[in-house]
């Protein structure tokens, strides 16, 4: 079963949670159809989407959008209610393309020339967005410099995805903390430690799933807030759809329909394919 556990320590001053979205993002793969490098970039931006917004606590929608002009073009994913889902614009790229003694293969993949934005959505008329530039195109340290620069959050995101030989998803999970208000300068060295020891928190993480054990091996006087349940759901529906076509404007639906003509839409994110038919295409003209 997939989840996330958060925990707050009153010691150090630090909020934590971790996050195992690994039945998920078998999931969004298989959909997705991703090489393994695809897999992993795609899987840790899911991940750290989801720690992104484990704080949210009125329903609001989390979109991330990375852009950055790396082989596997725009990467985008989402997060709502204890639901994720996600899409890659270029799903097998040639891995071929990738340069040795250079920037790291995953850096190559999403690349370092763009963005990462974050939109935050709870059904008003425009969501809130913000970005910055990529800084490493790793994943973990761009979501990390975005929480430094538009919230001036102390932070540590870690995530990793480990692929199976047959391209599957062995593990996929992450863990952030965050220092909260009134945090003193041995919290920020508590914190600068813990990133200093990131190869051994993330082995750690990949071989427990005893994860209130791990969180408390990280403070003493963790208190666990919350655990729950989390899994892959397509938000997409019917009526979605028929807003998106509404947008082609009425020319183009006038023709169609006078054509007679079938629009179909697939989903970017589920692959679920909608057919329009006419009739109902009578319906969005004014």
């Amino acid at each position: 079963m997939d989840m996330e556990i958060r925990a707050i320590s009153d010691e150090k001053n630090v909020k934590m949670a971790i996050v195992d979205v690994t039945e998920s993002l078998n999931e969004i793969i298989k959909l997705q159809k991703t090489n393994p490098l695809g897999s992993v970039a795609l899987g840790r931006t899911v991940l750290a989407t989801a720690l992104l917004s484990l704080s949210i606590k009125d329903g609001s929608k989390v979109t991330t959008n990375i852009n950055g002009q790396g082989l596997a073009g725009t990467i985008i994913a989402e997060y709502q209610n204890n639901k994720i889902r996600g899409y890659i614009e270029k799903n097998n790229f040639d891995a071929e393309q990738i340069k040795k003694d250079t920037i790291s293969p995953l850096a190559q993949v999403v690349g370092v020339e763009g963005f990462l934005q974050v939109s935050r959505d709870n059904n008003e008329k425009i969501p809130y967005t913000s970005k910055v530039d990529l800084i490493s195109g790793e994943i973990n340290m761009d979501f990390m410099y975005y929480l430094q620069q538009s919230d001036q959050i102390h932070s540590l995101i870690t995530t990793t995805v480990e692929i199976n030989e047959d391209g599957s998803i062995k593990k996929a999970c992450g863990i952030i903390l965050q220092l909260l208000p009134g945090y003193k300068d041995e919290d920020i060295d508590f914190l600068e430690e813990k990133i200093g020891s990131l190869d051994h928190l993330k082995q750690t993480l990949i071989a427990t799933t005893n994860y209130e054990s791990l969180l408390k091996d990280i403070c003493q006087d963790a208190k666990v807030l919350g655990v729950n349940e989390l899994k892959f759901e397509c938000t997409c529906n019917h009526q979605k759809v028929m807003e998106s076509i509404k947008m082609l404007g009425n020319e183009e639906i006038s023709n169609a329909y006078t054509k007679g003509e079938v629009i179909e839409v697939v989903c970017d994110f589920c692959k679920k394919q909608y057919n329009i038919k006419p009739e109902e295409l009578k319906s969005l003209l004014n």
